[in-house]
C-alpha cells in the first residue's frame, strides 16, 4: 500500500511539469487519436504517420485550448506551411486559407486581457505530408513570428499508456510481433546488461534491490519479481542476490580515495547534481520531486566500479537515464569519494533480514522467472510468457490484477490510474506502438530524461532553480566562488526551433567541440541513444522540418556592413562576445557565446526574433534590444536603418567565422 501512494504521490507532484498547453486531435478515414501538444504546429513527411496509431496518409489535425491575452492587444493572425487551415478564437472564424499558407493573415483583431478559447483546423496534403505553423504579430516591434507555448493555459498531461509499455519493458515478455519501421524507437531499448554484474556491484545491495526495488528508488521501472513479505520470496531474494553476484570475472580496482571528497563535493554543487538526485546524507528519498536516491552508494558499488559508473554510464545499459558529462579520470574520482563518504543508506532493507543465499537456487530462478528476457549476461528463460496482442482479461490476473490474483506474475510498479490507462488502452495498444511519430518521442523523452530539471520550459521553471541552494555549503570554502547557472542555462521552450538539427544532434551526442558555454563548470550532458529522434522530434513540434546550416557564400557587401555593425563602433557586440580566437572585450557577469558557432548553431528564422527582441525568447536575457520602439535598428546610418536588413547583413558577417576550431 505505502508503494502505491508513494507512487500516486509522485505523479501528481510530476504534473507540473508533465503539462499540455493544446489538444490535438488527428482524425484519419474512421480512426482518430488524441495528444497533448506544446504549439499548434507540426512537420509530416508523407511516409511518416501524422501521429500515434494512424498510419502515414492524409489526415485532419485540430487543436484546442485557451489563448492567455495579459495586456489588450490588437494583433494580427497568420499561418505558415501547406494544406488548409482554419483558426477560430472565441468560436468566430478568423482565417481560413487553403494550398500555401502564408498567402494572407487576418484582419486586425482586438483582444482584451483574459482568456479566449482557441480552435485551428489542418488539413493535410492528399498524399500524406503537412506543415503548418500558428503566428501572430503585433506592432513594429512585434513583429510576425510563431505563438508561443507559454501563450497559451496549461493542462495536466494525460497519462501515456504506449510510454508506460515502453518504459516498462513490457514487450520484452509480452512479445507485440513484427511492428514494422515506425514502430516507437524504446522499443528495441534494453534493460542493464548483468554480464559479470558481481564485479561491480555488492551481493547485500542486490539482495534488498530485488526484494523492495523501489524502496530504493521510488522511480524505476524494475517490478518486484518476488513478493519479499513472504519468507520463501525473502529467501528466493537473497538466492538471486548470491546468484548474481558470483558473475565475476575480476576484482574490481581500490575504492576512491576519501581525502577527495571536499573536492567531489564541488562538483556535485556545480554540475548541478542536485537538479536530478537528493543528497547521499538524505535518510530518505525526495518523493514530491522524485529525485533519485543517492544514498545507497557505499553499499552498492564494489571498488572502484563507481568511478567507471560516473565516466561512463552507459557501459551496461544503453538505455540509461543518467547521461554522460564527460568526466576527467580526477574529476570521477573525487565525486565518487564525496558519494561515497556522504551515502547512508538507512531508509534500506536491513541486510540481516534476509537468510544467506544459494547461488544454484538463484540460478534456476533467474531462468524460471524469465529475468533474461529483458536482462543480457543469464540463463535463457525456461518458459514463456502471453503475447501482448493474446493478453485477455487484463484487469483480472496477472501483472494489472489485484494482487490477491497476480499469481507468479511480478509486481509492476504502477498506480492505479496508471494500470487503468494500460487495460482501457489495450485494443488499440499493438497499432499505437506501431505507428509512432517523432515529436511523440521528443515529447516522451523529455518527461523521462528529465531535462525539465536543469531546464525552464514553456514557462516552468526548472527544479534546479529551486534545489541548486541546497548544496551551496560544499563551496562555502571557495574564495569568491561565483554562480553563473542562471543565466547560462537556455530554456528548452524554443530549443528545436532554434538550433540547427546537426548541431542539436551534436550537442546531445556530445560531440560540440568547443563548448558553447566552456567557462561554466556544468555542461550540457550526452544522451547518445536518444541524440537522433531528439533532434528531430523537438523540431517538428514547433512545425519544421530538419535544418543544415547553408553553405551558399554571404554577399561580400552584406558581409562588411555586418562586420562594421558587431564591432564596437555599431553595436559593440564584441564587448560581450568572442570572435573566434579573439576574446570578448569585457563581459559582464557571464559571456555571450562565441560568434564563429553562431551559423552553425543557429536556425535563420529564430537568428531574426531573437535580434529583434531577445525578451520575448528568454524574458530575463541580458541580451539588450537593438531595436526602436517602431522597429527600426538603433543605426539609422546603415541600409536605410532597416532592422531586418541590418541583422541579416550579421548574420552573413557570422557565416564566414563559423569554422570549427
Amino acid at each position: 500500500m505505502r508503494s502505491l501512494l508513494l507512487s500516486l504521490s509522485l505523479l501528481l507532484s510530476f504534473s507540473a511539469f508533465a503539462s499540455a498547453a493544446l489538444t490535438a486531435t488527428f482524425k484519419q478515414g474512421g480512426k482518430s487519436t488524441t495528444a497533448p501538444a506544446r504549439f499548434p504546429a507540426l512537420h509530416v513527411e508523407a511516409q511518416n504517420p501524422p501521429a500515434q496509431g494512424l498510419k502515414p496518409g492524409a489526415f485532419t489535425a485540430t487543436w484546442t485550448g485557451t489563448l492567455v491575452i495579459e495586456k489588450r492587444a490588437r494583433l494580427y493572425f497568420a499561418f505558415e506551411g501547406k494544406g488548409d487551415a482554419i483558426l477560430k478564437i472565441a468560436d468566430e472564424e478568423i482565417l481560413n486559407l487553403k494550398g500555401d499558407l502564408t498567402s494572407g493573415k487576418s484582419e486586425r483583431l482586438r483582444l482584451n486581457p483574459g482568456e479566449h478559447k482557441l480552435e485551428v483546423i489542418y488539413s493535410s496534403l492528399p498524399e500524406g505530408s503537412g506543415s503548418f505553423r500558428l503566428m501572430w504579430e503585433g506592432s513594429k516591434s512585434f513583429p510576425l513570428e510563431p505563438i508561443p507555448s507559454t501563450a497559451f493555459t496549461r493542462t495536466d498531461r494525460p497519462i501515456d499508456p504506449t510510454h508506460l509499455v515502453a518504459s516498462h519493458n513490457c514487450t520484452k515478455c509480452h512479445s507485440p510481433g513484427d511492428l514494422g519501421s515506425h514502430a516507437m524507437p524504446e522499443l528495441a531499448h534494453s534493460a542493464p546488461d548483468l554480464t559479470n554484474i558481481g564485479d561491480r556491484v555488492s551481493e547485500a545491495w542486490l539482495t534488498r534491490w530485488i526484494s523492495q526495488p523501489d524502496k530504493l528508488k521510488p522511480t524505476t521501472t524494475m517490478p518486484a519479481m518476488v513478493d519479499h513479505t513472504k519468507p520463501e520470496g525473502a529467501q528466493a531474494a537473497a538466492d538471486l542476490g548470491a546468484y548474481l553476484a558470483s558473475l565475476k570475472f575480476t576484482e574490481p580496482g581500490p575504492a576512491p580515495d576519501k581525502a577527495l571528497a571536499q573536492t567531489g563535493g564541488v562538483h556535485f554543487h556545480n554540475l548541478g547534481c542536485i537538479a536530478c538526485h537528493s543528497n547521499p546524507d538524505s535518510n530518505e528519498p525526495d518523493y514530491d520531486q522524485g529525485r533519485i536516491p543517492l544514498n545507497n552508494v557505499a553499499t552498492k558499488f564494489r571498488g572502484d566500479s563507481l568511478v567507471k559508473f560516473l565516466k561512463k554510464p552507459n557501459a551496461h545499459h544503453e538505455a540509461i537515464k543518467m547521461p554522460n558529462f564527460r568526466l576527467s579520470d580526477d574529476e570521477a574520482s573525487s565525486l565518487a569519494s564525496f558519494l561515497t563518504e556522504k551515502s547512508t543508506g538507512n531508509h534500506t532493507p536491513d541486510p540481516s533480514e534476509f537468510a544467506p543465499g544459494d547461488v544454484i537456487r538463484g540460478k534456476a530462478l533467474a531462468a524460471s522467472l524469465n529475468c533474461a528476457s529483458c536482462h543480457q549476461g543469464l540463463p535463457a528463460a525456461t518458459t514463456t510468457a502471453p503475447k501482448l496482442a493474446n493478453l485477455k482479461n487484463w484487469s483480472d490476473k496477472g501483472c494489472l490484477g489485484p494482487d490477491e490474483k497476480r499469481g507468479s506474475a511480478p509486481r509492476v510498479m504502477l498506480t492505479k490510474e496508471e494500470k487503468a490507462a494500460l487495460i482501457s488502452e489495450a485494443p488499440t495498444l499493438n497499432e499505437k506502438l506501431s505507428f509512432d511519430t517523432a515529436a511523440a518521442y521528443a515529447t516522451r523523452q523529455t518527461d523521462a530524461l528529465r531535462c525539465d530539471s536543469c531546464h525552464a520550459n514553456d514557462g516552468l521553471p526548472s527544479l534546479l532553480t529551486e534545489n541548486h541552494g541546497e548544496t551551496k555549503s560544499l563551496v562555502a570554502h571557495i574564495e569568491g566562488h561565483a554562480e553563473k547557472l542562471e543565466q547560462s542555462r537556455p530554456p528548452l521552450t524554443h530549443m528545436g526551433a532554434m538550433l540547427q538539427t546537426p548541431y542539436l544532434e551534436e550537442m546531445l551526442l556530445g560531440q560540440t567541440v568547443p563548448r558553447a558555454r566552456p567557462w561554466l563548470d556544468m555542461r550540457m550532458p550526452s544522451f547518445a541513444l536518444h541524440a537522433k529522434d531528439l533532434a528531430h522530434g523537438l523540431a517538428a513540434q514547433h512545425g519544421l522540418a530538419p535544418s543544415k546550416p547553408s553553405a551558399e557564400a554571404p554577399p561580400a557587401d552584406q558581409v562588411e556592413i555586418g562586420k562594421n555593425l558587431v564591432a564596437i563602433t555599431g553595436y559593440a557586440c564584441v564587448t560581450c562576445h568572442a570572435i573566434g580566437e579573439t576574446p570578448a572585450l569585457a563581459a559582464f557577469e557571464v559571456q555571450g557565446i562565441n560568434f564563429g558557432l553562431a551559423h552553425q548553431r543557429l536556425r535563420p528564422d529564430y537568428f531574426h526574433q531573437w535580434m529583434q527582441n531577445p525578451t520575448r525568447m528568454i524574458s530575463d536575457t541580458k541580451m539588450p534590444k537593438y531595436t526602436n520602439d517602431d522597429g527600426s535598428g538603433l543605426r539609422p546610418n546603415l541600409l536605410g536603418g532597416d532592422s531586418a536588413k541590418q541583422f541579416e547583413a550579421i548574420r552573413a558577417y557570422l557565416q564566414t567565422i563559423s569554422s570549427k576550431k
